[in-house]
């Protein structure tokens, strides 16, 4: 019995081990994605796209490797930048080692509300990031654009889609929306955005195999990670883009779903 005991034991913190480990590590993943409207003179246009940050730490190992990839023309935090409890100089450094790589923007998610979020936006705007909250920026190259929007945090019911398209209906466009939960594309009207970016389901962050995410609602199971066409009720259909996060929420720990950040080259078809 004791022996029984003794390899459950083992076992377990083999298990624990690995987990702890592969939370701690980051995969740099290259995408690429065409879309219909995206003007000929952005065709190539990278961007860096980061997401659910959380507790950890950018050190100077990834960034080595980060800038071993072509350099972004734009970098996108996907929210939960940080959470409760974390020190704010934590997020400051981590935010200055992504400026390094290009100009940051960003978008609010859960855990941001659930730190100072007074304090964040201070350090975000002394910092140079534009946060895009339910607002349209235009980024313009050779007389040509694009419209990169940011919506609000959904689950705190900050997400107010209408208000953020109002300039891209006055002048329509190839429009990239970043949002930090996908869930709050649902009921909207996604007529006009060609690409959506979001993160939060950590694609499960505990997956068993064959099983998949131990916790994770019906909706984040049917979209939990990577691409996926998505209709609203009209017909109106997306590109969805969902990253497994970069962090942890709850406790250290990843199975079956690693970290990842992601350079993505936008392709004029």
């Amino acid at each position: 019995m004791i022996a029984v005991i003794g390899l459950v034991v083992l076992g377990f913190c083999a298990v624990a081990g690995y987990m702890l480990r592969e939370a701690s590590g980051c995969n740099i993943v290259e995408e690429e994605v065409s879309l219909r409207r995206l003007p000929s003179s952005f065709d190539g246009t990278r961007l860096f796209f980061i997401s659910d940050i959380h507790r950890r730490t950018i050190d100077d190992r990834e960034l080595a490797a980060l800038m071993q990839h072509d350099k972004p023309h734009l970098v996108i935090i996907g929210g939960d930048m940080t959470e409760a409890g974390v020190p704010l100089e934590r997020c400051r450094h981590n935010i200055r080692m992504l400026s390094r790589l290009g100009p940051v923007m960003a978008v609010h998610g859960n855990h941001d509300y659930r730190a100072d979020i007074r304090k964040l936006d201070d350090m975000l705007r002394e910092l140079g990031v534009k946060v895009l909250d339910n607002e349209a920026v235009r980024l313009e190259r050779d007389g040509a654009w694009i419209w990169l929007v940011g919506w609000d945090d959904f689950s705190t019911g900050r997400t107010n889609a209408k208000l953020s398209m109002l300039d891209v209906k006055q002048e329509p466009g190839c429009t990239i929306v970043v949002t930090h939960d996908p869930l709050s594309l649902r009921g909207e009207n996604l007529d006009g955005i060609d690409l959506v970016l979001s993160g939060h389901t950590h694609g499960g962050q505990i997956c068993l195999p064959g099983l998949g995410p131990v916790r994770t609602g019906k909706f984040y199971r049917q979209y939990l990670a990577g691409w996926y066409p998505f209709a609203d009720k009209n017909g109106h259909c997306t590109r969805l883009f969902i990253s497994r996060g970069y962090g942890t929420s709850h406790a250290p720990v990843r199975l079956c779903s690693p970290p990842e950040v992601h350079f993505i080259t936008l392709r004029a078809r």
